[in-house]
């Protein structure tokens, strides 16, 4: 079952995924449930937890995706609730969970859009190991970088 999404604050969008039309870069691995969990639960106090609505088929949610080519979304106000494809991958899901992040950390108001998603990758890049990113999926991030040259 889905959860609609919080109408009583103003709904801030971050586009995601970067999917042109035909474009199938994807990564490898499956978002795993423990991935999710931590990210609802949040840090040791409770602060920055992430609210999680799965796309099921023929949902609002996945007609949003589908109409933004995205296969994961941050938004909300502070970018906390993430829209996920049921098949979403664990890359995408910390590329969303990074956008509330900078938001937090105020980068988003001192960079545009593409300039974001790239600091995104990049990041995530640098710190693969941290993030427990394979090398197959190194690999796809590295290629969607190069999207936007």
């Amino acid at each position: 079952m889905t959860q609609a999404p919080e109408r009583s604050q103003p709904h801030r969008v971050w586009p995601g995924g970067g999917m042109e039309e035909g474009e199938s870069l994807r990564c490898l691995e499956m978002a795993s449930r423990e991935l999710l969990d931590r990210l609802r639960q949040g840090n040791r106090r409770g602060g920055h937890r992430r609210r999680i609505v799965h796309a099921e088929p023929d949902s609002e949610e996945l007609r949003y995706l589908s109409a933004m080519r995205a296969n994961a979304n941050a938004g909300g106000p502070t970018l906390t609730h993430l829209v996920l494809r049921v098949d979403a991958r664990k890359v995408e899901v910390l590329e969303e969970f990074l956008h509330g992040t900078q938001f937090r950390c105020g980068l988003l108001g001192r960079m545009n859009l593409i300039e974001a998603e790239i600091h995104v990758k990049r990041f995530m890049m640098r710190h693969c190991k941290l993030l427990g990113i394979s090398p197959e999926d190194f690999d796809v991030i590295r290629r969607m970088l190069g999207t936007y040259r």
